[in-house]
């Protein structure tokens, strides 16, 4: 091994320690200049009486178009290449500068699978947040987005690191289909495939292309993958067979506008699959009406993850949790 090499798997060991420990994140903010500065201090005043949903973006955007475009802010969390967040993007701004941590169920769950796998993927990875995150943490990183101009920021927040793949597409049950990409009107974290029906009156639509997590994910690598893909989840499954073979831990939403949870009844009916809850505990889900208990809020994105009852990097997360249930 090279010593650049050993240098880099030193400084991965320490991170995952890191964040292994049980303290809170480590934050550093920067700023593209001054006047970026002055419009984050006048959002976060903003956000202060923000008392539904959509003022956080209309604050966003409404400021935006005051102040250059090109403004951002810089979040760098526990050693982690700095996520440069647009200062007129309404939901980055909410997520990641005025929250005081960003889904810290995915973190344990990346903090917990590192020291047993080398591969994360990041499937529907939006601008680059845990991809940034977990290039510290993993050997490898695949990222893959299939909206265009989110791509480029994903690109531009982690093209330039030597362990991450980026990659342009749609994860889908079978590579190389073309299919039709909504981009949702100010909500590009809710951009989609069109699945059927009109993508709306105010969204646009690009072609993309397809890939599946079986085509991304080298065989024989039990990697950890978070799933992002807005109501295109069992398709995704359906095109994971021989990764979740491989002992791949898929991480995946419940909606909770969602009653039915059609995508956690799927999984729930393979016999060979175990499926987890990570909000506050990892805690085995084995009923519909456990994961319906869950959903208290309609407009939020439950964190769930599965994999085959038999794959190694499952229990090994599992166990390292003192609050987990088997």
């Amino acid at each position: 091994m090279s010593d650049s090499a050993m240098q880099t798997s030193s400084n991965r060991q320490a991170v995952q320690e890191q964040a292994a420990s049980a303290g809170p994140e480590i934050r550093t903010l920067t700023f593209s200049g001054p006047g970026a500065r002055l419009q984050y201090a006048i959002l976060m005043a903003l956000f202060h009486v923000a008392f539904n949903r959509s003022l956080f973006g209309i604050f966003a955007r409404g400021l935006g178009r005051v102040f250059p475009a090109d403004n951002a802010a810089l979040i760098g969390i526990d050693g982690a290449p700095p996520f440069r967040v647009s200062l007129n993007d309404g939901y980055w701004t909410r997520f990641a500068l005025w929250h005081e941590k960003y889904e810290p169920e995915v973190a344990r769950l990346l903090t917990a699978a590192a020291p047993n796998s080398d591969l994360f993927c990041d499937l529907g990875a939006n601008k680059g947040y845990w991809t940034l995150r977990a290039s510290t943490l993993f050997k490898q990183v695949i990222a893959v987005e299939a909206a265009a101009e989110t791509f480029e920021a994903l690109k531009a927040n982690a093209g330039h690191l030597p362990n991450v793949t980026l990659e342009r597409a749609a994860i889908h049950a079978q590579s190389g289909q073309r299919m039709t990409f909504v981009n949702v009107a100010n909500s590009h974290a809710s951009s989609r495939l069109l699945t059927g029906g009109a993508p709306g009156e105010k969204n646009t639509t690009e072609i993309v292309y397809t890939r599946s997590i079986d085509d991304l994910v080298p065989a024989g690598q039990p990697a950890l993958i978070k799933l992002d893909v807005e109501g295109a989840e069992l398709s995704a499954f359906a095109g994971a067979t021989r990764a979740l073979r491989d002992g791949a831990v898929i991480i995946y939403e419940e909606h909770g506008n969602d009653p039915t949870c059609a995508v956690t009844r799927h999984l729930l009916e393979q016999p060979d699959l175990r499926v987890y809850s990570c909000e506050d505990a990892f805690q085995r889900l084995t009923s519909v009406a456990a994961v319906r208990a869950l959903k208290t809020d309609r407009f939020k994105g439950y964190n769930l993850f599965a994999a085959k009852a038999d794959s190694p990097l499952l229990n090994s997360i599992v166990q390292v949790s003192p609050h987990s249930a088997n």
